[in-house]
């Protein structure tokens, strides 16, 4: 629920922005910045053969710093300052390639949560795809960038532990699914904090 509550929040402010002639105003910076994004968008949609998807920017700090949904994903204008910009773009557009505008199909609350989790460690682990892909980001760096703002996000909570993970599993736990699914770079993600344990030797 709460999540359904976030994403109409974000639709809102959307509306509110595209009505209001001063939330429309970036920097300079900031300008360059979507211009990247929308630019990033458009290659990832001509790589795999889909149709170009809209870029917005939600204004409301309150929003979150990403949302996918059928035909177009929102940025948080934070997001464009962002060190952690291109992960997060390149996860929205991971959802975005995995085909998941498409109901949830589970017959429960329960179930469907685990689908809406499972839908978001599917687009971790493209995101290293699309970077890798699209812009050309070696697999360890691409792999790097994901984990990075994982962990970001898993320290953030830890500050703020009663924040909403709108869908989300703990970030530890999502950071540890993401290196799990590259095991070609067990030789540096296996000692990093969230890392998933290794089987004893014999165990």
């Amino acid at each position: 629920m709460r999540a359904r509550v976030a994403i109409a929040r974000l639709g809102v402010a959307l509306t509110a922005c595209a009505l209001a002639a001063g939330c429309t105003s970036l920097s300079p910076g900031e300008s360059r910045s979507l211009d990247e994004v929308r630019a990033f968008a458009d290659d990832t949609a001509r790589v795999y053969g889909l149709h170009p998807i809209h870029v917005l920017v939600s204004h409301d700090p309150e929003s979150p710093v990403g949302t996918y949904r059928r035909g177009f994903f929102a940025v948080n204008e934070l997001v464009l300052r962002s060190e952690f910009r291109d992960a997060i773009v390149a996860h929205e557009l991971a959802h975005y390639v995995l085909g998941h505008d498409a109901a949830l199909s589970a017959p429960t609350a329960d179930a469907r949560l685990r689908e809406r989790e499972q839908r978001e460690l599917d687009a971790n682990a493209k995101s290293v795809e699309i970077l890798n892909r699209v812009r050309g980001v070696p697999e360890d760096q691409a792999l790097r960038m994901a984990y990075s703002y994982l962990l970001n996000v898993h320290r953030r909570l830890q500050r703020s532990p009663g924040e909403d993970l709108l869908g989300h599993r703990p970030p530890c736990e999502e950071i540890a699914d993401l290196l799990a699914r590259y095991p070609a770079q067990l030789t540096w993600t296996g000692g990093l904090e969230c890392a998933p344990r290794r089987a004893a030797v014999g165990g």
